[in-house]
């Protein structure tokens, strides 16, 4: 006899969504997605913080919210899009 699963439930997004939450977690996977991508380019580089911020046009502790994000770190949709550019990749908005 096989054994049915009694657990009922939705999708983690369904339950993050139901708590007012999702698009904070999105934020926050999308901040860290960018963060890992801008290191490994730099690591490719061998940049340092400084040279990154020069390279992107803004300050190095614009570039520290860049590389650990947090929610109260805010960064400029220009900031982000400069630094998708370096790394040979585009700012997309796409419908949900």
């Amino acid at each position: 006899m096989t054994k049915k699963n009694r657990r009922e439930g939705g999708s983690l997004d369904s339950m993050l969504e139901k708590l007012g939450e999702l698009e904070e977690v999105q934020e926050i996977a999308l901040r860290k997605m960018l963060a890992a991508e801008l290191e490994k380019t730099m690591k490719r580089r061998r940049w340092s913080t400084v040279r990154l911020a020069k390279e992107l046009g803004t300050s190095r502790p614009q570039v520290d919210r860049l590389l650990h994000p947090s929610p109260k770190n805010s960064i400029t949709v220009s900031t982000l899009a400069r630094a998708a550019a370096l790394m040979g990749k585009r700012v997309e908005l796409v419908d949900a």
